[in-house]
């Protein structure tokens, strides 16, 4: 059983690695982009009015947010998977900081960067699906059956140990 579990960490956590590594190669490349000065007057806080009459700009949105969701999906069902020994609310407060940290860094990179457009859409679709991520491993976990202990002792019917 220890075997088991020594398993599934090692697992996840390798899984997680490679996950963060793939997430900052396409929050990052091409490395070519960055340009080591700023262009905040690129920076999307809001749609416009204008913006949300484009048919070409919400399928932009649209397609945006789907795949920032879905980029940080695997962030937040790994994540919740390692941190099965804290409470639930500790474990939410790791992983925001975590994604968080890691969505804000590749949004700011992104301001030094030609052809990278950093928008707080982004941001936030990015802690959508991490915590998407985390609703799923802990949906997936209640759904499995429980351990079986092999070591119980029978009962009859009326609930007296069986001897």
């Amino acid at each position: 059983m220890f075997e088991l579990r020594t398993r599934r960490r090692i697992f996840d956590l390798s899984c997680l690695a490679l996950w963060i590594t793939f997430i900052l190669f396409v929050g990052v490349l091409p490395l070519r982009n960055f340009v080591g000065h700023s262009h905040w007057e690129y920076i999307k806080w809001f749609p416009s009015a204008e913006d949300l009459r484009s048919s070409k700009y919400l399928l932009d949105i649209i397609s945006d947010i789907v795949g920032n969701s879905a980029l940080f999906f695997p962030l937040g069902y790994f994540l919740r998977r390692l941190l099965t020994p804290f409470t639930l609310s500790r474990q939410l407060l790791i992983v925001t900081g975590i994604g968080g940290t890691l969505s804000l860094g590749i949004e700011f990179y992104q301001v030094y960067c030609h052809n990278r457009f950093p928008s707080i859409i982004d941001a936030i679709s990015n802690l959508t699906g991490l915590f998407i991520g985390v609703r799923f491993s802990l949906n997936r976990r209640s759904a499995l059956p429980g351990p079986q202990n092999p070591t119980l002792i029978p009962t009859r019917p009326d609930h007296t140990p069986d001897r």
